[in-house]
C-alpha cells in the first residue's frame, strides 16, 4: 500500500513494502527527485538494507555453530510488509517485527522502525533498532536512496558532480565480484568533487570507508538544483548507478560486503554493528531539496 506525506513545498510518497521511498517531489517546480522504478535497469527506488548490506560469501554465514543461507543481497527488510505505525501531520512511521519467516535466515529478536519526517524542503530519516531477543544482536543497516539525474531541459548525467563537505581521499573499494577486494583499493578522486559520466560506475559501486565528511551534495553545472544528504554516524558512503539508467544512488551503511577473504562467521564480519539485549540502535539521514 502507498501512503504520502505533503506541506507547502514537498510531498513524499512511501510503499509500505520494505517500508520504501518511492516519490520525492518538489511541488514549487514539479520534479520528481526519486528513481521511478524501471525494471530494464532497476526495479527499485530506496530500498532499506537489513540485516545485511550487500552479498554474504557463498550466501551463508555461520552464528554459534550453525549455518545459516541468505542469497538476497543487501538482506530481506526490502522485500517485507511493513506495517503501519504511526502517523502525524508531517511524519509516517513504520515497523517490521522479526517472525518466524526471518528467523529461519536470521536468528535474532527484533523490531525495525523507519520513520519519514517532512518540514519545507528537508525529509528526515530516521531509524530505530531494538533489540528483543534474550543475546546480543549482529546486524548491518543501510540506505540506498537512487535520485533522478539529470532533472531540467538541455542536462546531460556528465554535468552533475558529487561535492562533500570536507576534503576526501577518494581512497574506493573494489569488487572481486559481489564481494569486496581485500587486496585492491582504487584512487577514484581527490578532493571534495567526484565528477560524475557515463562510465563512473561501470566497475559498480564506489564506497568510501569512514569518510571526513558527513554531508555531500548532489550538483550540477547548469543549474542550482540538487540533493543535500547529511549522514552522520555511518562508517561508508556508497555511490552507484546501473550504467544507462539515469539515476545516482547516494549510500550511506552500516555495514558493507563480505570480502572475499571473510571467514563467514558472523561476530568477525567487517563493518557489523552489534546492540546488547534490550539496547535500542538509533541512526538517521536527512535529504534536502536545493
Amino acid at each position: 500500500m502507498e501512503y504520502s506525506l505533503r506541506n507547502n513545498l514537498m510531498e513524499i510518497r512511501i510503499e509500505s513494502l520494505g517500508a520504501e521511498l518511492v516519490g520525492m517531489k518538489d511541488l514549487i517546480t514539479d520534479m520528481e527527485y526519486i528513481w521511478q522504478k524501471d525494471p530494464k535497469y532497476w526495479a527499485k527506488s530506496s530500498p532499506i538494507l537489513f540485516p545485511f548490506v550487500g552479498a554474504l560469501k557463498d550466501s551463508r554465514y555461520f552464528y554459534e555453530g550453525k549455518e545459516y543461507n541468505l542469497s538476497l543481497k543487501h538482506g530481506f527488510a526490502r522485500d517485507c510488509e511493513f506495517q503501519m505505525s504511526g502517523q502525524g501531520d508531517n511524519y509516517l512511521e513504520f515497523l517490521l517485527t522479526s517472525n518466524d519467516k526471518t528467523k529461519k535466515v536470521y536468528p535474532f529478536d527484533f523490531k525495525l522502525y523507519v520513520k519519514y519526517i517532512i518540514k519545507d524542503k528537508n525529509l528526515r530519516i530516521e531509524y530505530k533498532i531494538e533489540n528483543t531477543g534474550g543475546k546480543e544482536m549482529y546486524f548491518s543497516l543501510g540506505a540506498h536512496p537512487a535520485f533522478n539525474i539529470p532533472i531540467g531541459k538541455e542536462i546531460e548525467f556528465s554535468d552533475y558532480y558529487l561535492e562533500f563537505e570536507k576534503e576526501e581521499t577518494g581512497e574506493v573499494n573494489t569488487f572481486n565480484g559481489t564481494l569486496i577486494s581485500s587486496q585492491k583499493k582504487i584512487k577514484a578522486f581527490e578532493g571534495k568533487i567526484l565528477n560524475l559520466d557515463r562510465n563512473t560506475f561501470a566497475n559498480d559501486a564506489l564506497i568510501i570507508e569512514n569518510p571526513n565528511s558527513n554531508v555531500v551534495y548532489l550538483k550540477n553545472r547548469k543549474n542550482s538544483r540538487g540533493i543535500k544528504l547529511v549522514y552522520k554516524g555511518f562508517k561508508y558512503i556508497a555511490f552507484w548507478n546501473k550504467p544507462g539508467a539515469e539515476y545516482i544512488c547516494l549510500e550511506p551503511w552500516n555495514g558493507i560486503s563480505d570480502f572475499d577473504n571473510a571467514s563467514g562467521d558472523l561476530k568477525e564480519k567487517i563493518g557489523i554493528e552489534k546492540i546488547k539485549k534490550a539496547e535500542v540502535y538509533h541512526r538517521a539521514l536527512d535529504i534536502t531539496i536545493l
